[in-house]
């Protein structure tokens, strides 16, 4: 945050992102009920992340728009869980309990290896300011392996 506009007080910051994330984790059950399109949902909440990564950097200079990538940000990272628990629910009735838990650990997983590859990264010269834009990325790569998945069904 000090290096894409010089914000030393994060605490509202992380406050809308953690306001984001209650909206998305009480929303999300509801709207896979109404649709019963969790993949597709899955990549809405994967196009609404990638924009909220890419207009971080610039809502700042905004003083109040400054939050709404931490409340989309929150939401969706919060709303993922559910659509890939709700697909794996389906895939293994038998066996629900085991592939939630195994799912929980992969994304915990992938937290940490995606946290080590950051440090890496920034080690080897990426500037602070341009995590966001590599989230972004990644995310969209993310989405296009979502959009393939979707048209295989």
């Amino acid at each position: 945050m000090h290096n894409l506009a010089d914000i030393d007080y994060i605490t509202p910051y992380l406050w809308a992102w953690g306001i984001g994330g209650v909206i998305g984790s009480f929303s999300i059950g509801a709207l896979i009920d109404r649709t019963g399109r969790p993949g597709l949902l899955m990549a809405g909440i994967l196009a609404i992340l990638a924009f909220a990564m890419f207009s971080l950097p610039f809502g700042l200079k905004f003083p109040i728009l400054a939050f709404l990538p931490f409340v989309l940000w929150g939401a969706m990272g919060w709303a993922s869980q559910a659509p890939q628990q709700h697909v794996l629910l389906h895939l293994q009735p038998n066996h629900g309990v085991a592939t939630v838990a195994l799912n929980s650990s992969a994304n915990y997983l992938g937290s940490a290896i995606g946290s080590a590859l950051g440090g890496i990264v920034m080690l080897a010269g990426l500037a602070p300011s341009q995590l966001p834009f590599t989230a972004g990325c990644l995310v969209l790569v993310t989405l296009l392996g979502q959009l393939i998945i979707i048209a295989k069904k």
